[in-house]
């Protein structure tokens, strides 16, 4: 059997019979998404095979939603003959990874520092100058990778990498990755690893040497992942990692092409869901800092929400699901090249788009599908129940790239989760919305996301625009803050230790606020 890719490079694996082409594409450390687990439900693992007759199973009922010509899913191909070449194409899937944060300058402090040709992490010394002192910041999401190359002499951003975190193919939510890191976590650890070194070999030119220190954010998942910690425990009740403290390692614990003493340092957890990368949010923010009342929301899969000032921070998080990362949508896709990213349906009833990279298009991703769900609603297309009015139950935008009323109940369903994180989090604070000075958007979704729309469809809350401002990668921008900064550093690990987390299945009026916040109140009749 062939696996071959768009840019001409072929592997040969041997076929046998009942194996599945996604259980070979996972294998050889392809990357592939299938973030329902194999299960034919997301349409993600999408390939062209070219094969006789009969090389393969019948494609089956799921699988037919999806496919055309000859694709098919390749959790649900399964190798029959062996006596046959099969030859396998993989599309290429590149994400477009919002890289940076609001940067703001603050003095340069870093724990690692040079003394004549001799360099020092706080007083040990850890290495010898080999022509660069340099530091690395990395956020780890759960789709995507993004980090800066730093000079911790001067502070500067040298160099910045992104790319898709290669684990989403063995599912793209952190539910999935607890299941699969029950058998397979070694696995996962080794992908993540090999990912980031990937990183340092890339911004560095080769000379990883001259990294001496890497300052880690994520999720409580993706973090403890990467340092190889334990995440059973957040796959069950009560859903808490087994520590929230600080971690810190050296590059050669962890097997990283760094300078082998470089320190490696994960910012702390908060609280079940809530993790080192909505700290970074609090610390880039300066929420913490004055009296104004902010609230930060960094729109996700697991979505993150923090509200408070120097007085009082609580912090939540909403099992929003992947359908905002084009899961679970029929024609649904990720931030890659041709996903329709914007639409737009005029008053003749015909649909616009714009596409990734002006590619064509291949899926819808969460900006257009919000864009889509909000033009809907305004053209009086779907009610407040997301049902559409006339007989017609979908909305075609080209070719066989639809949204269907399945797929507006999954966006409901997303959408009300954070609604009512935000809404229980202003109750336990004692404020309403009116009360907040700033509503801070961060992380990629929100930022290639249509505002207005947003808070159409009830995913954002209704505030006048300038009272909200996006901040971009903000978690990035917070790990660069604790990088080049002792004192930030420390007001981060303080900072953690006084969140309080809000667990919202725990509240006891949370179906009741849920049931409120169910469909598209601007919209109902």
């Amino acid at each position: 059997m062939r696996i071959t890719f768009r840019d001409g490079r072929t592997i040969d694996a041997e076929p046998v019979a009942g194996r599945t082409l996604l259980s070979y594409l996972q294998e050889l450390g392809i990357a592939i998404e299938a973030s329902c687990g194999g299960d034919g439900k997301c349409g993600q693992c999408i390939v062209e095979v070219n094969a006789p007759h009969g090389a393969l199973s019948e494609p089956t009922e799921s699988e037919r939603r999806f496919i055309t010509g000859n694709q098919r899913l390749a959790c649900q191909a399964r190798i029959l003959r062996t006596d046959v070449p099969i030859y396998v194409a993989v599309p290429e899937r590149v994400y477009y990874v919002l890289e940076s944060g609001e940067y703001k300058w603050i003095p340069i402090e870093p724990h690692v520092y040079r003394e004549a040709n001799h360099v020092f992490y706080n007083s040990s010394r850890i290495g010898d100058y080999t022509g660069a002192l340099h530091g690395i910041a990395l956020d780890i999401g759960t789709t995507t990778l993004a980090s800066y190359l730093i000079d911790l002499e001067t502070g500067e951003v040298v160099s910045k990498s992104s790319m898709e975190n290669p684990q989403t193919k063995y599912g793209n939510n952190v539910i999935s990755r607890i299941e699969f890191a029950k058998n397979g976590q070694h696995i996962l650890v080794k992908e993540i690893r090999a990912a980031v070194n990937d990183m340092i070999a890339s911004m560095t030119g080769g000379k990883c040497e001259t990294v001496y220190e890497l300052v880690v954010v994520g999720n409580p998942v993706m973090r403890n992942l990467f340092f190889d910690l334990p995440v059973q425990s957040l796959g069950k009740a009560p859903y808490e990692p087994e520590s929230t403290d600080a971690v810190l390692r050296t590059a050669k614990e962890l097997q990283l092409t760094m300078n082998p003493e470089a320190r490696v340092y994960g910012l702390p957890l908060i609280g079940s869901f809530v993790g080192a990368d909505a700290l970074a949010v609090v610390l880039a923010t300066g929420m913490y800092l004055g009296r104004e009342i902010c609230m930060a929301i960094d729109v996700g899969t697991n979505t993150e929400i923090v509200l408070g000032n120097r007085e009082r921070l609580i912090a939540t998080s909403a099992a929003a699901g992947p359908a905002f990362e084009g899961a679970s949508i029929s024609c649904g896709t990720g931030g890659v090249k041709g996903a329709i990213k914007e639409v737009r349906i005029g008053a003749d009833g015909k649909v616009e788009y714009n596409t990734i990279g002006d590619a064509p298009p291949i899926g819808i991703c969460g900006s257009g599908l919000i864009d889509a769900l909000a033009e809907l609603l305004e053209h009086g297309m779907i009610d407040g129940r997301g049902k559409f009015r006339q007989d017609q139950k979908e909305l075609r935008i080209t070719g066989g790239i639809k949204l269907l009323e399945t797929d507006i109940d999954q966006l409901n369903l997303a959408k009300t989760a954070v609604a009512v994180g935000i809404n229980v989090l202003l109750d336990k604070y004692g404020i309403e919305l009116g009360d907040i000075d700033t509503i801070y958007l961060a992380g990629g979704f929100v930022n290639f996301t249509n505002t207005a729309n947003a808070i159409r469809i009830g995913l954002l809350p209704h505030v006048p625009g300038e009272r909200m401002k996006k901040v971009g990668n903000a978690a990035l921008e917070g790990a660069r803050q604790a990088l080049i900064s002792k004192h930030k550093r420390a007001d981060a690990e303080e900072v953690a230790k006084r969140i309080e987390h809000i667990k919202l299945e725990e509240e006891a009026d949370f179906m009741e606020k849920f049931v409120t916040e169910l469909y598209f109140q601007n919209y109902l009749e």
